[in-house]
């Protein structure tokens, strides 16, 4: 499957901009995914958001928004959304699942305990393991994620 940062458009490969819903929709048209009204308002949903939000979530602010979509559509979509790089599952500090919006490319999350701010970074720590792993255990490893739950700045002063 085509990666995102390989079927967008240059100006948004820029490692700090996130993808339109235009973008999305194209990347998704381009995978085979049909772009219905329902699916672009979840997307554009999903694309607001700047923290950390659960499937649940979006569920609850489309009922307002968009009453015609439905909760199987949120979740597919997210789903689809996840598998094409848009999209990053992450576990929160209290263990439950959640999803962001980022940049393209293999990411790993520094997550705030006490707010839920998130902070995504690129340079992957556990490769060397990876690669012993897979050494050791004979393993095809395909991926991983990490994320390291701390205290951010902000509420470190509060």
């Amino acid at each position: 499957m085509m990666a995102l940062a390989t079927m967008l458009p240059a100006p948004t490969q820029d490692r700090n901009a996130l993808p339109t819903l235009e973008e999305v929709a194209l990347l998704l048209s381009a995978h085979g995914y049909r772009v219905t009204a329902p699916r672009r308002a979840v997307i554009a949903e999903i694309l607001g958001q700047s923290r950390p939000f659960s499937a649940e979530r979006m569920v609850t602010r489309l009922k307002a928004a968009a009453p015609d979509v439905g909760r199987a559509t949120v979740y597919r979509t997210l789903e689809i959304l996840a598998s094409v790089d848009v999209v990053t599952r992450l576990l929160q500090a209290d263990g439950h699942p959640a999803y962001i919006v980022g940049t393209p490319g293999h990411r790993h999350h520094l997550v705030c305990s006490d707010c839920g701010s998130v902070v995504a970074f690129s340079r992957c720590p556990v490769d060397d393991l990876v690669r012993d792993l897979s050494r050791d255990t004979d393993f095809a490893i395909h991926g991983h994620t990490l994320e390291v739950f701390g205290t951010c700045p902000a509420c470190q002063l509060a």
